[in-house]
């Protein structure tokens, strides 16, 4: 089961992955079930997270999820352009444009780049108009967290 609490905001702002959003932000509890070793008993685990989201001026939408104390583990984009990845991923933005430029170097020409290094993991993909990505920080995952359903 998962509860959603909305806010609303009047100035976009965006707190780069890692750092603490002072944005105000909905509140999701995720609820998993785990079966234990006696197959009548279950184990549920709530786990709070914060959930921030912006439709930037370009019509891309970016979304941000905060650990209760606000800390951004994981953001997520859609739309027909990229937002800005300095902004967005504040200072794990070299390590991605490491990866981008290493790839062009070795001929890589592909709309999709993946990312799984110095503690970042970063999917992005599209073409002009469709672009949609996430990226996350593994060490700042709340336990609990399946971090697939949320960057969907």
């Amino acid at each position: 089961m998962v509860a959603v609490c909305l806010s609303t905001q009047s100035t976009p702002t965006l707190a780069a992955l890692g750092e603490i959003t002072t944005a105000p932000v909905a509140t999701k509890s995720i609820a998993s079930s785990a079966a234990s070793s006696f197959p009548a008993a279950r184990t549920t685990l709530v786990v709070s997270i914060r959930t921030h989201e912006i439709l930037l001026d370009s019509g891309t939408t970016v979304k941000e999820f905060a650990t209760p104390q606000g800390r951004v583990f994981a953001v997520s984009w859609r739309g027909p352009v990229l937002p800005d990845f300095p902004t967005v991923l504040g200072n794990h933005f070299p390590a991605f444009q490491q990866s981008a430029e290493r790839a062009r170097d070795n001929g890589v020409r592909k709309s999709t780049l993946a990312l799984n290094r110095d503690g970042l993991v970063m999917r992005s993909t599209g073409r002009m108009r469709a672009f949609e990505g996430f990226a996350y920080l593994p060490a700042l995952v709340p336990d609990g967290v399946v971090i697939d359903d949320l960057v969907q």
